[in-house]
């Protein structure tokens, strides 16, 4: 992650609007070479996997797509037959999706107009994170890329890291200050071990790596993860890292290097 990207983070608690967190996340795409963004952010109904239905309260979306794109969209419920977004409601990983892709496989012609009609807006490939939080807390951050296929595939790798980064850290920010408060309010449990193991996925090093660095076998260093997610009311290691980041128990120092965090 550069400088300005990791600065820009650190920015996100100064934050106070709707208005400013959404500007925010699209310099925040723009550092990251994206031209577009799209954000959804609610609780979800118990046991319910994200979709039309799901949520226990009205979701706050904050996107820049094309104005006339976004009314046929919601007009027409386009979210019902939208491949990308069932991929996106199915999986807790990073969606790297290309329309393209979807079009060849699309089954039926309401499906295909979609497709072929996203492209024809330039809202066709990209990457989206969803979230998942403790107590029906989710969110999904999609980033659209502007350039080309080719382009995009040669720079995912490097980007996912720093999108699934952003994309937790600007949510969390977001739900505690503008929407429902989901944040454990009591005292944080985490062992110094689970601490440590933490501080060491932050700075980018492998279970692997980590276990040969704390001389513990893999399965202590997963064990320590499992523990800590559970403790923190998380579903994923990125949102842990935001989390900590949120609570003051991590914080980006240096901003300088790539993946350098250090403990507070």
């Amino acid at each position: 992650m550069n400088g300005s990207l990791a600065q820009k983070l650190v920015e996100l608690h100064s934050l106070k609007t709707v208005a400013e967190f959404k500007s925010h996340l699209q310099d925040m795409a723009a550092a990251m070479g994206f031209g577009r963004i799209f954000y959804v952010g609610a609780k979800l109904v118990p046991d319910a996997h994200p979709g039309p239905g799901s949520f226990a309260e009205t979701p706050l979306i904050l996107c820049d797509y094309p104005s006339d794109w976004i009314t046929h969209y919601q007009t027409n419920q386009l979210a019902l037959i939208d491949p990308v977004i069932a991929d996106c409601n199915i999986s807790r990983k990073p969606q790297v999706w290309n329309v393209r892709d979807y079009l060849a496989q699309a089954a039926s012609e309401p499906e295909q107009r979609l497709l072929r009609d996203a492209i024809d807006v330039g809202v066709d490939k990209g990457i989206s994170i969803p979230i998942y939080g403790g107590s029906g807390d989710y969110g999904l951050v999609t980033f659209v890329w502007d350039g080309s296929a080719r382009e995009m595939e040669a720079l995912t790798a490097a980007m996912l890291q720093d999108c699934t980064l952003v994309a937790n850290h600007f949510h969390l920010t977001l739900r505690n200050k503008i929407g429902t408060e989901f944040l454990m309010q009591e005292e944080l449990k985490l062992t110094a071990r689970e601490l440590e193991v933490l501080k060491w996925v932050a700075a980018g090093k492998t279970q692997d790596e980590i276990s040969e660095i704390l001389t513990v076998s893999m399965h202590t260093v997963k064990f320590h993860i499992y523990n800590a997610h559970s403790k923190l009311n998380v579903f994923s290691t990125p949102h842990a890292i935001a989390k900590l980041v949120y609570l003051g128990i991590l914080e980006p120092a240096g901003f300088t290097g790539n993946k350098t965090w250090r403990m507070v």
